[in-house]
């Protein structure tokens, strides 16, 4: 049994929504602008005197020095075996993509003879043409990153 005090009538939700909405058009009319202290004029009620020390170090003129610092990059031959691995990785798997649905091992061997609906599934030309995309897909980013390469010094 629900107790009667919860019981909220219509009536009296649209009037509590209704002087809500009043308001918010009034706080919207009464905008107010603040105004900050500038930094160089002292305030002991200002929280800028209070900050925590971080411990990083900063140069006179104000700005971090750890921001401005840029890590080297690698080392040329370190560039070079991530590219030749990407493009080696990226067109060998291409190529089986693009190739292997079109052959009879795509849907005649021991992982989907036990499966008729799978074999009829990969048997599609939907599925291989959806996995030969994917293969030239792969094909064209080994090819692109070979073409694209810049060491960075």
């Amino acid at each position: 049994m629900v107790p009667t005090s919860t019981i909220v009538t219509l009536p009296t939700v649209f009037a509590a929504c209704r002087s809500k909405c009043s308001t918010i058009e009034l706080m919207d009319s009464e905008v107010k602008i603040l105004k900050f202290p500038s930094p160089t004029e002292p305030n002991s009620t200002s929280e800028q005197g209070k900050s925590v020390q971080t411990g990083i170090p900063t140069p006179s003129n104000g700005t971090l020095t750890s921001a401005s610092v840029v890590p080297p990059p690698p080392p040329i031959w370190v560039q070079r075996f991530v590219l030749i691995s990407t493009v080696i990785f990226c067109l060998w798997i291409g190529l089986v993509l693009a190739v292997l649905p079109w052959l009879p091992a795509w849907t005649e061997n021991a992982l989907v003879n036990d499966f008729p609906n799978l074999k009829w599934l990969l048997g599609t030309g939907f599925v291989r043409g959806l996995v030969t995309g994917i293969g030239l897909l792969d094909l064209w980013i080994g090819i692109s990153e070979a073409v694209q390469y810049r060491e960075r010094r």
